[in-house]
């Protein structure tokens, strides 16, 4: 709270210094995403202010889009950007970065797998056929914008460990390492509700909305190559859908 600064001896009004104050934190970089905020009460025992003049501050810096409430958690930090992009291209961001924007991958998990039946019946794998599996989390400039979980049968991707490069996109791997070419994506759409482990990951609250997108890429001799599964935050992901009608 050492942040609010409050001078009672000016004609400022006490909820425009609370506000600009907290406001200038933000912009410093001083309060970041998800940082949560005192409570009104906890202003007004501090400054010896009134709930009124704490209340219109808040509701001030809200209709800002720099502070939100969550119902029974408290005040918190929202100023985020919204990742913008054609559903058609979700993937793009990995091979293609816009001039503007920084994309970094971080790898949390790297594993070759040959038990687990629900990812082998998606993959289309005989039981005991080995895939390997990719965690990662792939951030526009310094906020995540997915968590992945990438299944890649062994039989397609020999010596993968070698061959993977965490700043490498899936088509790039796909195509210009393994030589195979992609003929189809098989995109399924859920919204859901984060778990405290994917909320941590995307930097969310728990609970808060989810898209969960899975992938299936079919090669040109119509093989399941690769089965993706995708998380967005929901409330800063917008994705949009061009539907062509025919004539």
């Amino acid at each position: 709270m050492d942040y609010i600064f409050i001078d009672k001896t000016i004609k400022t009004s006490i909820y425009k210094q609370i506000s600009s104050s907290i406001a200038q934190a933000i912009e410093s970089g001083r309060l970041t995403y998800n940082d949560r905020l005192p409570t009104e009460k906890e202003i007004c025992d501090v400054f010896d202010v009134s709930q009124t003049a704490v209340k219109m501050a808040y509701q001030q810096l809200i209709h800002q889009d720099m502070i939100k409430r969550v119902k029974g958690r408290g005040t918190f930090v929202t100023n985020r950007k919204v990742y913008h992009q054609a559903f058609s291209d979700i993937y793009l961001f990995e091979t293609h970065p816009k001039k503007d924007n920084i994309y970094q991958t971080t790898d949390l998990l790297f594993d070759c797998i040959d038990d687990e039946y629900i990812i082998q019946r998606m993959l289309k794998l005989e039981r005991e056929a080995s895939y390997y599996v990719i965690q990662r989390v792939v951030k526009e400039n310094s906020q995540p914008i997915v968590y992945q979980h990438i299944y890649l049968p062994e039989q397609f991707f020999p010596e993968l460990k070698k061959k993977y490069q965490k700043s490498m996109g899936m088509f790039s791997l796909i195509h210009d390492v393994y030589g195979l070419s992609i003929n189809q994506i098989q995109n399924t759409f859920s919204p859901i509700k984060a778990s405290s482990a994917e909320a941590q990951l995307l930097n969310i609250l728990p609970s808060e909305a989810v898209y969960l997108v899975r992938s299936q890429w079919i090669d040109q001799h119509q093989r399941m190559v690769a089965y993706i599964v995708n998380y967005f935050p929901g409330e800063f992901t917008q994705f949009e859908v061009t539907v062509h009608a025919r004539s």
